[in-house]
Protein backbone atom coordinates (compact mmCIF):
# COMPACT_ATOMS: atom_id res chain seq x y z
CA UNK A 1 0.00 0.00 0.00
CA UNK A 2 2.96 2.42 0.75
CA UNK A 3 4.30 1.49 -2.98
CA UNK A 4 0.90 2.47 -4.28
CA UNK A 5 0.63 5.57 -2.23
CA UNK A 6 4.36 6.58 -3.25
CA UNK A 7 3.06 5.88 -7.35
CA UNK A 8 -0.25 7.89 -6.67
CA UNK A 9 1.79 11.04 -5.88
CA UNK A 10 4.93 10.52 -8.37
CA UNK A 11 2.75 9.68 -11.78
CA UNK A 12 0.85 12.92 -11.77
CA UNK A 13 4.10 15.25 -10.30
CA UNK A 14 5.77 13.15 -13.38
CA UNK A 15 3.07 13.56 -15.86
CA UNK A 16 2.48 17.74 -14.54
CA UNK A 17 6.28 18.04 -15.11
CA UNK A 18 6.11 16.35 -18.59
CA UNK A 19 3.57 19.01 -19.55
CA UNK A 20 5.19 22.20 -18.88
CA UNK A 21 8.79 21.23 -20.07
CA UNK A 22 6.71 20.03 -23.56
CA UNK A 23 8.39 22.13 -26.24
CA UNK A 24 5.81 24.20 -27.79
CA UNK A 25 5.02 24.84 -31.18
CA UNK A 26 7.24 26.82 -33.58
CA UNK A 27 5.35 30.13 -33.96
CA UNK A 28 5.08 31.66 -37.91
CA UNK A 29 7.49 33.10 -39.16
CA UNK A 30 7.72 36.76 -38.97
CA UNK A 31 8.19 39.49 -40.25
CA UNK A 32 7.41 37.96 -43.49
CA UNK A 33 10.59 39.18 -45.44
CA UNK A 34 9.80 41.06 -48.84
CA UNK A 35 11.28 38.58 -51.06
CA UNK A 36 12.96 35.37 -51.38
CA UNK A 37 14.03 33.23 -53.94
CA UNK A 38 14.99 29.25 -53.66
CA UNK A 39 17.29 27.73 -56.83
CA UNK A 40 15.29 24.97 -58.09
CA UNK A 41 17.09 21.50 -58.92
CA UNK A 42 18.30 23.38 -62.06
CA UNK A 43 20.87 24.79 -60.38
CA UNK A 44 20.36 27.95 -62.71
CA UNK A 45 21.81 31.34 -60.47
CA UNK A 46 18.69 33.04 -60.95
CA UNK A 47 18.89 37.04 -59.94
CA UNK A 48 15.66 38.84 -58.62
CA UNK A 49 15.01 42.22 -57.54
CA UNK A 50 12.25 44.96 -57.07
CA UNK A 51 12.60 48.19 -59.31
CA UNK A 52 10.27 50.98 -60.20
CA UNK A 53 7.91 50.62 -62.98
CA UNK A 54 10.00 50.24 -66.23
CA UNK A 55 9.21 51.74 -69.99
CA UNK A 56 9.21 49.52 -73.33
CA UNK A 57 8.47 46.67 -72.08
CA UNK A 58 6.41 43.92 -74.08
CA UNK A 59 3.21 42.11 -72.57
CA UNK A 60 3.50 38.08 -72.42
CA UNK A 61 -0.17 36.78 -73.09
CA UNK A 62 -0.94 34.79 -70.20
CA UNK A 63 -3.77 32.30 -69.04
CA UNK A 64 -5.77 33.85 -66.35
CA UNK A 65 -7.31 32.47 -63.42
CA UNK A 66 -9.68 33.55 -60.67
CA UNK A 67 -12.23 36.55 -60.18
CA UNK A 68 -11.30 39.94 -61.74
CA UNK A 69 -12.01 43.11 -63.13
CA UNK A 70 -10.15 44.97 -65.62
CA UNK A 71 -7.90 47.70 -64.76
CA UNK A 72 -6.12 50.84 -65.69
CA UNK A 73 -3.17 50.29 -68.48
CA UNK A 74 -4.34 46.25 -69.12
CA UNK A 75 -3.81 45.50 -65.16
CA UNK A 76 -6.41 43.24 -63.47
CA UNK A 77 -7.85 44.10 -60.23
CA UNK A 78 -8.69 40.71 -58.08
CA UNK A 79 -9.64 40.15 -54.73
CA UNK A 80 -10.88 36.34 -54.20
CA UNK A 81 -8.07 34.14 -52.84
CA UNK A 82 -6.17 31.40 -55.59
CA UNK A 83 -5.62 34.45 -57.98
CA UNK A 84 -3.34 32.94 -61.05
CA UNK A 85 -1.55 33.72 -64.18
CA UNK A 86 0.91 31.64 -66.10
CA UNK A 87 2.55 32.01 -69.28
CA UNK A 88 5.65 31.33 -71.17
CA UNK A 89 8.34 33.15 -72.68
CA UNK A 90 11.74 32.67 -74.48
CA UNK A 91 14.63 34.09 -72.99
CA UNK A 92 17.05 34.79 -69.51
CA UNK A 93 14.45 37.82 -67.94
CA UNK A 94 10.91 38.44 -67.17
CA UNK A 95 9.34 40.78 -65.29
CA UNK A 96 6.05 41.01 -62.94
CA UNK A 97 3.92 44.04 -62.45
CA UNK A 98 2.02 44.67 -59.23
CA UNK A 99 0.68 47.54 -57.30
CA UNK A 100 0.13 45.87 -54.34
CA UNK A 101 1.29 46.39 -50.51
CA UNK A 102 -1.36 43.79 -48.56
CA UNK A 103 -0.63 40.15 -50.67
CA UNK A 104 1.75 37.23 -50.75
CA UNK A 105 2.72 35.76 -54.00
CA UNK A 106 4.41 32.73 -55.25
CA UNK A 107 6.29 32.92 -58.78
CA UNK A 108 7.60 29.54 -59.96
CA UNK A 109 9.71 29.14 -63.45
CA UNK A 110 9.71 26.15 -65.19
CA UNK A 111 7.45 24.62 -62.33
CA UNK A 112 10.17 25.32 -59.68
CA UNK A 113 12.76 23.53 -61.87
CA UNK A 114 14.30 26.74 -61.92
CA UNK A 115 13.60 28.91 -59.25
CA UNK A 116 10.82 29.32 -56.92
CA UNK A 117 10.38 33.18 -55.38
CA UNK A 118 8.21 34.58 -52.93
CA UNK A 119 6.85 38.06 -52.63
CA UNK A 120 5.22 39.85 -49.86
CA UNK A 121 3.66 43.32 -50.36
CA UNK A 122 5.72 44.19 -53.29
CA UNK A 123 4.06 47.72 -53.41
CA UNK A 124 3.95 49.45 -56.90
CA UNK A 125 6.98 47.80 -58.77
CA UNK A 126 8.59 45.13 -60.80
CA UNK A 127 9.75 42.26 -60.05
CA UNK A 128 12.94 41.42 -62.25
CA UNK A 129 14.24 38.13 -62.63
CA UNK A 130 17.27 37.66 -64.39
CA UNK A 131 19.28 34.98 -65.42
CA UNK A 132 17.38 31.98 -66.41
CA UNK A 133 19.12 29.70 -68.79
CA UNK A 134 18.68 30.58 -72.80
CA UNK A 135 15.61 28.73 -74.05
CA UNK A 136 11.91 28.49 -73.68
CA UNK A 137 10.19 28.85 -69.78
CA UNK A 138 7.28 28.79 -68.17
CA UNK A 139 6.09 30.76 -65.29
CA UNK A 140 3.16 30.64 -62.67
CA UNK A 141 2.05 33.63 -60.91
CA UNK A 142 -0.19 32.78 -57.58
CA UNK A 143 -1.40 34.93 -54.58
CA UNK A 144 -1.17 32.59 -51.76
CA UNK A 145 -2.42 35.02 -48.89
CA UNK A 146 -6.00 36.40 -48.64
CA UNK A 147 -6.75 40.11 -49.78
CA UNK A 148 -8.61 42.72 -47.51
CA UNK A 149 -8.59 44.98 -50.26
CA UNK A 150 -8.53 44.68 -54.34
CA UNK A 151 -5.08 45.60 -55.74
CA UNK A 152 -3.60 45.58 -58.79
CA UNK A 153 -1.74 42.42 -60.93
CA UNK A 154 0.27 44.85 -63.79
CA UNK A 155 0.36 41.51 -65.76
CA UNK A 156 4.08 39.52 -67.19
CA UNK A 157 6.53 41.20 -69.43
CA UNK A 158 9.41 40.89 -71.30
CA UNK A 159 12.13 43.25 -72.86
CA UNK A 160 13.77 43.14 -75.74
CA UNK A 161 16.05 40.14 -75.04
CA UNK A 162 13.46 37.64 -74.58
CA UNK A 163 10.16 37.18 -76.70
CA UNK A 164 6.60 36.30 -75.62
CA UNK A 165 4.93 33.17 -76.58
CA UNK A 166 1.34 31.82 -76.85
CA UNK A 167 0.13 31.03 -73.35
CA UNK A 168 -0.36 27.45 -72.08
CA UNK A 169 -3.33 25.43 -72.64
CA UNK A 170 -5.94 25.66 -70.02
CA UNK A 171 -6.56 22.32 -67.97
CA UNK A 172 -9.05 20.02 -69.12
CA UNK A 173 -11.00 20.89 -66.17
CA UNK A 174 -11.55 23.69 -63.65
CA UNK A 175 -12.94 23.06 -60.44
CA UNK A 176 -14.60 26.10 -58.43
CA UNK A 177 -14.41 26.08 -54.62
CA UNK A 178 -16.90 27.75 -52.68
CA UNK A 179 -16.22 28.98 -48.97
CA UNK A 180 -15.13 30.98 -46.32
CA UNK A 181 -11.47 30.62 -44.29
CA UNK A 182 -11.79 27.07 -44.31
CA UNK A 183 -11.42 27.09 -47.99
CA UNK A 184 -9.10 30.45 -48.31
CA UNK A 185 -6.42 28.06 -45.99
CA UNK A 186 -6.40 30.79 -43.05
CA UNK A 187 -2.91 29.98 -41.16
CA UNK A 188 -3.33 26.17 -42.41
CA UNK A 189 0.46 26.36 -42.18
CA UNK A 190 0.95 27.15 -38.55
CA UNK A 191 1.45 24.69 -35.84
CA UNK A 192 -0.61 26.68 -32.83
CA UNK A 193 -3.58 28.34 -32.25
CA UNK A 194 -2.39 31.54 -30.78
CA UNK A 195 -1.15 33.80 -33.00
CA UNK A 196 -1.01 37.80 -34.05
CA UNK A 197 -2.07 38.88 -37.25
CA UNK A 198 1.18 38.86 -38.82
CA UNK A 199 1.40 35.28 -38.19
CA UNK A 200 -2.02 34.86 -39.38
CA UNK A 201 -0.59 36.23 -42.53
CA UNK A 202 3.05 34.56 -42.54
CA UNK A 203 0.96 30.97 -41.90
CA UNK A 204 -1.64 31.62 -44.26
CA UNK A 205 -1.05 29.48 -48.22
CA UNK A 206 -4.22 28.96 -50.32
CA UNK A 207 -1.62 27.15 -52.61
CA UNK A 208 -1.79 23.89 -49.88
CA UNK A 209 -5.60 24.31 -49.12
CA UNK A 210 -8.11 21.31 -49.96
CA UNK A 211 -9.07 22.98 -52.97
CA UNK A 212 -5.57 23.18 -54.76
CA UNK A 213 -4.59 19.72 -53.28
CA UNK A 214 -7.83 18.35 -54.96
CA UNK A 215 -7.07 20.09 -58.30
CA UNK A 216 -3.59 19.15 -58.62
CA UNK A 217 -4.36 15.28 -57.96
CA UNK A 218 -7.36 15.61 -61.06
CA UNK A 219 -4.61 17.27 -63.27
CA UNK A 220 -7.40 20.46 -63.05
CA UNK A 221 -6.96 24.25 -62.62
CA UNK A 222 -9.34 25.97 -59.64
CA UNK A 223 -11.07 29.00 -58.45
CA UNK A 224 -11.50 29.76 -55.32
CA UNK A 225 -14.52 31.76 -54.41
CA UNK A 226 -13.97 32.40 -50.85
CA UNK A 227 -13.70 34.87 -47.41
CA UNK A 228 -12.65 34.23 -44.04
CA UNK A 229 -15.53 35.00 -41.89
CA UNK A 230 -18.63 34.79 -44.37
CA UNK A 231 -22.08 33.08 -44.12
CA UNK A 232 -24.10 31.86 -46.55
CA UNK A 233 -27.24 34.03 -44.93
CA UNK A 234 -25.50 34.70 -41.80
CA UNK A 235 -21.82 35.77 -41.48
CA UNK A 236 -19.39 35.15 -38.35
CA UNK A 237 -21.30 36.97 -34.99
CA UNK A 238 -23.67 38.56 -37.10
CA UNK A 239 -21.35 41.25 -38.92
CA UNK A 240 -21.85 42.95 -42.13
CA UNK A 241 -25.86 41.11 -42.90
CA UNK A 242 -25.63 42.85 -46.27
CA UNK A 243 -22.60 41.12 -47.39
CA UNK A 244 -23.15 37.07 -47.28
CA UNK A 245 -22.13 34.76 -49.72
CA UNK A 246 -25.96 35.25 -50.91
CA UNK A 247 -24.70 38.82 -52.53
CA UNK A 248 -21.21 38.70 -52.78
CA UNK A 249 -20.97 35.65 -54.81
CA UNK A 250 -21.78 37.43 -58.31
CA UNK A 251 -18.97 39.93 -57.98
CA UNK A 252 -15.75 40.09 -59.48
CA UNK A 253 -14.55 42.10 -56.18
CA UNK A 254 -16.02 41.49 -53.00
CA UNK A 255 -15.48 45.18 -51.16
CA UNK A 256 -16.56 47.15 -54.98
CA UNK A 257 -19.70 45.76 -56.03
CA UNK A 258 -19.94 48.16 -59.21
CA UNK A 259 -16.63 46.51 -60.11
CA UNK A 260 -17.61 44.75 -63.37
CA UNK A 261 -16.58 41.11 -63.24
CA UNK A 262 -14.58 39.60 -66.25
CA UNK A 263 -15.78 36.59 -68.13
CA UNK A 264 -15.11 33.52 -66.31
CA UNK A 265 -14.87 29.23 -68.00
CA UNK A 266 -17.41 27.56 -66.30
CA UNK A 267 -17.08 25.01 -63.75
CA UNK A 268 -16.57 21.40 -64.38
CA UNK A 269 -17.09 20.77 -60.68
CA UNK A 270 -18.39 22.72 -58.11
CA UNK A 271 -17.82 22.63 -54.03
CA UNK A 272 -19.98 24.30 -52.07
CA UNK A 273 -18.31 24.69 -48.39
CA UNK A 274 -20.55 27.15 -46.44
CA UNK A 275 -21.70 27.24 -43.30
CA UNK A 276 -19.13 27.30 -40.88
CA UNK A 277 -19.70 31.02 -40.04
CA UNK A 278 -23.40 30.86 -40.25
CA UNK A 279 -23.38 28.43 -37.15
CA UNK A 280 -19.88 28.90 -35.58
CA UNK A 281 -20.71 31.85 -33.57
CA UNK A 282 -23.26 33.02 -30.43
CA UNK A 283 -26.37 35.20 -31.74
CA UNK A 284 -26.67 38.89 -31.03
CA UNK A 285 -29.64 40.82 -29.82
CA UNK A 286 -30.09 42.47 -33.67
CA UNK A 287 -30.03 39.40 -35.71
CA UNK A 288 -33.69 37.88 -36.69
CA UNK A 289 -32.77 34.18 -35.06
CA UNK A 290 -32.94 33.43 -31.49
CA UNK A 291 -31.81 29.99 -32.31
CA UNK A 292 -29.75 27.58 -34.44
CA UNK A 293 -33.55 25.40 -35.71
CA UNK A 294 -34.83 28.43 -37.35
CA UNK A 295 -31.31 29.53 -38.85
CA UNK A 296 -31.24 26.08 -40.27
CA UNK A 297 -34.20 26.58 -41.77
CA UNK A 298 -33.81 29.87 -43.54
CA UNK A 299 -29.51 28.41 -44.49
CA UNK A 300 -31.55 25.57 -46.35
CA UNK A 301 -34.24 27.23 -47.76
CA UNK A 302 -31.04 29.89 -48.99
CA UNK A 303 -28.80 26.81 -49.63
CA UNK A 304 -30.80 24.89 -52.32
CA UNK A 305 -31.37 28.29 -54.25
CA UNK A 306 -27.46 28.88 -53.86
CA UNK A 307 -26.68 25.86 -55.05
CA UNK A 308 -29.47 26.06 -58.19
CA UNK A 309 -28.06 28.71 -59.24
CA UNK A 310 -24.55 27.18 -59.56
CA UNK A 311 -26.13 24.35 -61.27
CA UNK A 312 -27.83 26.91 -64.36
CA UNK A 313 -24.31 28.59 -64.73
CA UNK A 314 -22.63 25.47 -64.75
CA UNK A 315 -24.49 23.23 -67.35
CA UNK A 316 -23.51 19.08 -66.51
CA UNK A 317 -21.07 20.27 -63.65
CA UNK A 318 -20.53 18.19 -60.52
CA UNK A 319 -22.38 19.94 -57.70
CA UNK A 320 -20.00 18.61 -54.48
CA UNK A 321 -21.78 19.27 -51.19
CA UNK A 322 -19.11 19.44 -48.59
CA UNK A 323 -20.32 19.97 -44.71
CA UNK A 324 -18.99 20.14 -41.70
CA UNK A 325 -19.94 17.73 -39.57
CA UNK A 326 -18.88 19.15 -36.59
CA UNK A 327 -21.41 21.68 -36.48
CA UNK A 328 -23.88 18.98 -36.29
CA UNK A 329 -27.62 18.63 -37.18
CA UNK A 330 -28.25 22.28 -38.07
CA UNK A 331 -25.62 22.04 -40.69
CA UNK A 332 -25.52 18.68 -42.39
CA UNK A 333 -29.32 18.61 -42.58
CA UNK A 334 -30.40 21.07 -44.58
CA UNK A 335 -27.17 19.50 -46.93
CA UNK A 336 -28.63 16.27 -47.28
CA UNK A 337 -32.33 18.00 -48.57
CA UNK A 338 -29.87 20.21 -50.98
CA UNK A 339 -28.27 17.00 -52.42
CA UNK A 340 -31.94 15.51 -52.88
CA UNK A 341 -33.38 18.40 -54.62
CA UNK A 342 -30.41 18.44 -56.75
CA UNK A 343 -30.79 14.91 -57.90
CA UNK A 344 -34.85 15.04 -58.43
CA UNK A 345 -33.75 17.91 -60.41
CA UNK A 346 -31.61 15.71 -62.09
CA UNK A 347 -28.43 17.74 -61.37
CA UNK A 348 -25.22 15.81 -60.54
CA UNK A 349 -25.03 16.28 -56.98
CA UNK A 350 -22.59 14.10 -54.31
CA UNK A 351 -22.95 15.41 -50.26
CA UNK A 352 -19.57 14.70 -48.26
CA UNK A 353 -19.79 15.13 -44.13
CA UNK A 354 -16.44 15.51 -42.70
CA UNK A 355 -16.21 14.42 -39.16
CA UNK A 356 -14.23 16.59 -36.66
CA UNK A 357 -11.19 18.24 -37.72
CA UNK A 358 -8.06 18.88 -35.12
CA UNK A 359 -8.27 23.08 -36.20
CA UNK A 360 -4.90 23.32 -34.43
CA UNK A 361 -3.74 26.28 -37.04
CA UNK A 362 -4.27 29.92 -35.99
CA UNK A 363 -7.78 30.72 -33.88
CA UNK A 364 -8.69 27.23 -34.22
CA UNK A 365 -8.88 26.79 -38.28
CA UNK A 366 -7.73 23.61 -40.00
CA UNK A 367 -4.58 22.22 -39.80
CA UNK A 368 -2.41 21.09 -42.85
CA UNK A 369 -3.33 17.68 -41.77
CA UNK A 370 -7.16 18.51 -41.56
CA UNK A 371 -6.78 19.78 -45.30
CA UNK A 372 -5.12 16.64 -46.38
CA UNK A 373 -7.63 14.70 -44.71
CA UNK A 374 -10.38 17.15 -46.74
CA UNK A 375 -8.62 16.62 -49.91
CA UNK A 376 -9.09 12.69 -49.37
CA UNK A 377 -12.46 12.71 -48.79
CA UNK A 378 -13.29 14.72 -51.65
CA UNK A 379 -11.04 12.66 -54.18
CA UNK A 380 -12.89 9.47 -52.87
CA UNK A 381 -16.17 11.49 -53.09
CA UNK A 382 -15.29 12.50 -57.02
CA UNK A 383 -13.37 9.41 -58.33
CA UNK A 384 -15.82 7.81 -60.00
CA UNK A 385 -17.94 10.57 -61.25
CA UNK A 386 -15.49 12.14 -63.07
Amino acid sequence: MKELAVLTIVFPAVAALLFWSWPEPARPHVPVPQLASETGQGKALVFTDLVPLQQGLTPVPALVTGRASGGAKGALMQEWPGFHAEARFHGTMVTVRFADTVNRWRIQIDDGHTSVIELSRPGVNDLRIRGMPEGEHHIRVEKISESSMPTSFGGIFVDEGSQALPAPDARPKLIEFIGDSDTVGFANTALRRDCTEEEVFSATDTSRSFGPQVAHALDADFRMVARSGIGLVRNYEGVSPQATMTTRYPLALPSEPSATRLADRKADIVVTALGSNDFGSSFTDNEQWSDKDTLSRDFGTALIGFLRDRVRENPGALQVLLAFGEYGDPLVMPYLRAESALKSDGARAVLVTLPKLQRNACLWHPSALDHELIAKQLLAAVSGLM
